[in-house]
């Protein structure tokens, strides 16, 4: 998870569990950081539900997935509505390395909001194709994939999930051996990537690259 979507999701919380979560995520004392949001979580009070989110993502970024999974599994039971609890299981599934379950998930979710006419935050529908373009094409699946990637493309989202879908279709352009048009997407994933605080994934694009 980028550092720009983790401080994204932390600014949301109460004040003491943001408190918390910056101590786990970005400097010493991560250990009781990590045990004082558990402990948020197991008690029952106001601020249950955000030690839950902000476990999740400690969870991911420690790659403890199926800890974040079992949070997400909570949640979802209780708020079966909430887009982006689908969204994040099917990403932690992704990021887990497990594809099959990734795309299912995310199958489900798009397919339970299809007609959900409720605000969504900014390039929310880019994210979820993006992220099932993904998952296909880790699945060997690339027709598919493709479709979802270039579709991710042309929904308003931000510049790393742009730069991330062009990534992914220079994975299967390199796949197929198409080297010119593998090097166009690795190139424009760089840029963009690098624009939006996503510099792991530009460097990756930059290793494809050589």
């Amino acid at each position: 998870m980028i550092v720009g979507t983790y401080r994204y999701i932390v600014s949301a919380l109460a004040t003491p569990l943001r408190w918390m979560a910056y101590v786990v995520g970005f400097g010493g004392g991560k250990e009781r950081g990590l045990k004082m949001v558990e402990e948020a979580a197991v008690y029952g009070g106001d601020n249950q539900e955000d030690a839950r989110f902000a476990l999740i993502l400690l969870y991911n970024r420690e790659r403890r997935y199926d800890d974040a999974l079992k949070e997400l599994a909570i949640l979802r039971e209780r708020y079966p509505r909430n887009r982006l609890v689908w969204l994040e299981t099917g990403s932690t599934q992704l990021r887990a390395g497990r594809a099959a379950e990734a795309e299912r998930v995310l199958n489900e979710g798009l397919a339970r909001f299809v007609n959900d006419r409720r605000q969504r935050m900014f390039g929310e529908d880019a994210l979820w194709l993006y992220k099932r373009g993904a998952a296909r094409a880790a699945l060997g699946r690339s027709a598919e994939a493709q479709g979802d990637l270039k579709q991710a493309l042309s929904t308003e989202g931000r510049k790393w999930v742009y730069g991330r879908s062009h990534l992914e279709l220079g994975k299967l352009a390199l796949k197929a051996g198409a080297r010119a048009a593998a090097r166009q997407e690795l190139e424009t994933a760089i840029a963009l990537c690098e624009s939006d605080n996503d510099q792991a994934m530009a460097d990756e694009a930059k290793r494809l690259l050589r």
